[in-house]
């Protein structure tokens, strides 16, 4: 896994900007403040060393990577600058090359550090609430769907291709519907409106986006399995569910931009781009709408689309006898559908020759009764 990387800069003009920088695209900053050396050759009785460094970071953007990496990395770089510029500004006093402050506080510490949070998602469970939330919805969808593939044989037999379809994608988009109400509401009832100042404040208007995000999410993950399941036969419905299952975690879990060239395959992941929504609807940071948004529901209409196409593709199946009701597929051992097209094809041939036979008799009685005798 690669690590972030220290870069300087002088382009900034205030603490405000390196704040939205860091807040919109990095992971945080050290920033020196302007003045800092005429204020501590200048210390007054009113002194405040922490005015000298402000520590900027982002939790928002990934809480495992700020957790185990960025924010003790921060605190050390910060530390270790701080105690050896004290250090030196002391030894530099003993000799007589630096004047003796007024402040003792400056004459204590010459420099100090504050640290600021410019999207703040630091509370306990943090790390894995949006997991949790889909995964859960999930599991749940994946039962729904399954016993779905089960049921609606008869439908195949009896109701119009584009019926199917719409029916599968309605009971589909409710369903999904209901299970990211319930996540939005847990992510409400855990914190509370206020998030103890570790998060945005909570709202309504943030209640509708993540239930708006979890909705997405789950839906574009549905519609993707219920693909797969329509046609697959039963043996390999537990290998697409862990499949798909398994790297959803990942993608929610690892910092993609941060990995290595294979897994930036999980950008196209609907948790992956779900995550990071909701991400932003906690903290405001990292702000990648635009991306995440376009990903999530051109993923929902591709996948209509390939449900009405594999919709289509199980119809013919069914009414041709060459799929069962649970999805073996004629000539596996465990085949056994009620609509047998080949003795049905072959029902009907007999018929017409059968049919042909009378009309030969039919047309010998005639001639011997015209007197043809056929020498």
């Amino acid at each position: 896994m690669h690590h972030p990387t220290w870069r300087q800069r002088a382009d900034f003009a205030s603490l405000q900007q390196v704040k939205e920088w860091v807040r919109r695209d990095g992971w945080g900053a050290v920033v020196i403040n302007r003045g800092a050396s005429m204020r501590l050759a200048d210390a007054a009785a009113e002194y405040d060393p922490q005015d000298a460094i402000t520590v900027v970071t982002n939790s928002g953007r990934h809480q495992i990577v700020y957790a185990s990496y960025i924010d003790s990395t921060l605190t050390s770089t910060v530390y270790a600058a701080v105690t050896a510029f004290n250090t030196m500004h002391v030894e530099q006093i003993q000799r007589g090359q630096a004047g003796v402050p007024v402040s003792p506080s400056a004459l204590l510490t010459a420099v100090g550090s504050s640290k600021v949070d410019v999207a703040p998602m630091t509370f306990g469970i943090a790390p894995v609430i949006t997991l949790f939330g889909f995964l859960a919805s999930t599991l749940c969808t994946v039962a729904a769907l399954i016993t779905w593939k089960m049921t609606t044989f008869g439908f195949f037999l009896k109701v119009k291709h584009r019926h199917v379809c719409l029916a599968l994608l309605m009971v589909i988009f409710t369903w999904t519907l209901w299970f990211s109400m319930q996540a939005a509401l847990a992510d409400s009832a855990f914190r509370g409106p206020h998030y103890s100042g570790h998060a945005k404040r909570y709202t309504v208007g943030r209640f509708f986006s993540l239930w708006f995000t979890s909705h997405a999410t789950l839906l574009a993950t549905a519609l993707w399995m219920m693909s797969w399941y329509v046609l697959l036969t039963p043996e390999f419905l537990g290998l697409i569910s862990v499949i798909t299952v398994v790297t959803s975690v990942v993608s929610t879990l690892v910092p993609v931009e941060l990995a290595s060239g294979f897994y930036r395959i999980f950008y196209a992941l609907p948790f992956h781009n779900g995550a990071e929504l909701v991400r932003h609807v906690f903290s405001g940071g990292y702000p990648r709408l635009g991306r995440n948004l376009g990903i999530l529901l051109g993923e929902i209409a591709l996948m209509c689309v390939v449900l009405y196409v594999v919709t289509w593709v199980r119809q013919v199946c069914v009414l041709r006898g060459w799929s069962d009701i649970p999805g073996w597929y004629y000539g596996q051992p465990y085949f056994s559908s009620p609509v047998p097209y080949q003795k049905l094809r072959r029902r009907r041939v007999s018929i017409v020759e059968r049919a042909e036979s009378i009309t030969d008799s039919v047309d010998e009685v005639t001639s011997l009764k015209d007197g043809n005798l056929g020498v």
